[in-house]
């Protein structure tokens, strides 16, 4: 699904996101300490996979779908704002498997955290755009204007992948760094000539402005931004978790299926019921995306990573280092058997 992602997380960061973590679940889903909240009905089963969640969209996708139904294990879905609150989730041990965006995850290397990438993700359609003001037609013309983005977020790297694909870096324009909930606000105000915003924000601003053009989307510039699930190490090394975690992940394709086939009920479960959009304009922002495919960890995966760690440094944005730790042969051998035996829809 569609990946929010939050503040930057170095090392200095990551402290800050862990104080933070008391009131990082949102109300919608389990914190780590309450019940498990999901599994095979009466199970007697004793392992729980903790799963780090955000705006309960996996919570939605894979209660809704029914694919939890008869596992051995539970799920307790643990709710975060962000992608870096996630990784602060794992730095406190209070999860076992994480979903996040791109530089969140390369972040979590930089921090030093023993987490794997165990699956990764590509979207349908675009789900990132880079929106401007009525006016405002080209990505050139931001040149020395002000751009909302949110600092170490997969926003903010898809910002500068835009910003380079017109031969501008980040110290070209004005950042407004605002919340991820903000990026829409931010633009409608007037406080920013173009900003990097959700495909619900950019419904909700073109019913007011229809004349804004889309400067950029996912899949007009390089290197392609994959959403990942990371797993914690510790989870890995414990062979019934491990387990668990793999089927966990073959219920997680098959729901991506089934929010393919049941396009119109998944529009009614996350984007009226979770999300509060209207069935109108639910449908619009299914149309232009909303669903993925799950692909095979490659070196094409792990080189787009290095490329973004490589355009964060290259824009005085971050420095540069190697995100080899993430990636484990055992664990790409394990999804990749797994994309074979759960082939998925178009």
């Amino acid at each position: 699904m569609s990946h929010k992602i939050g503040r930057l997380l170095g090392p200095l960061a990551l402290a800050g996101a862990l104080a933070l973590l008391a009131t990082a679940c949102s109300s919608g889903g389990s914190t780590a300490s309450d019940p498990p909240a999901q599994g095979g009905s009466g199970s007697s089963a004793t392992v729980t996979i903790n799963f780090g969640d955000q705006e309960q969209e996996f919570e939605t996708l894979l209660t809704d779908s029914g694919v939890l139904n008869g596992a051995s294990y539970k799920v307790s879905f643990v709710e975060f704002g962000s992608g870096p609150l996630v990784d602060a989730g794992f730095a406190a041990h209070r999860i076992d498997v994480g979903e996040m965006g791109d530089l969140p995850a390369s972040l979590a290397v930089k921090s030093g955290l023993p987490v794997t990438a165990i699956a990764v993700s590509l979207p349908i359609g675009a789900s990132e755009y880079l929106l401007a003001r009525p006016g405002v037609t080209a990505i050139s013309q931001l040149r020395g204007k002000p751009v909302a983005y949110t600092t170490g977020t997969a926003e903010q790297a898809f910002a500068l992948r835009a910003l380079h694909s017109a031969g501008l870096t980040q110290k070209d324009v004005q950042q407004v760094n605002v919340t991820l909930q903000e990026l829409g606000t931010a633009l409608d105000s007037g406080a920013a000539y173009a900003s990097v915003v959700s495909v619900e924000q950019k419904v909700d601003y073109e019913q007011i402005h229809p004349n804004a053009v889309v400067l950029a989307t996912e899949s007009t510039v390089s290197p392609p931004s994959y959403g990942y699930l990371l797993g914690d190490n510790s989870a890995l090394a414990n062979p019934a978790k491990l387990a668990a975690i793999d089927d966990l992940l073959k219920r997680v394709v098959e729901a991506e299926n089934w929010a393919k086939s049941h396009q119109a009920q998944w529009v009614t479960d996350y984007y009226v019921d979770v999300e509060h959009q209207t069935p109108a304009v639910a449908k619009i922002i299914l149309a232009a995306g909303g669903t993925e495919n799950y692909v095979p960890i490659s070196s094409a995966v792990r080189s787009a990573l290095q490329q973004v760690v490589a355009l964060m440094a290259s824009a005085g944005a971050g420095s540069d280092y190697s995100v080899a730790p993430l990636y484990s042969a055992a664990a790409e051998a394990r999804f990749a058997a797994i994309l074979q035996e759960v082939p998925q829809n178009d």
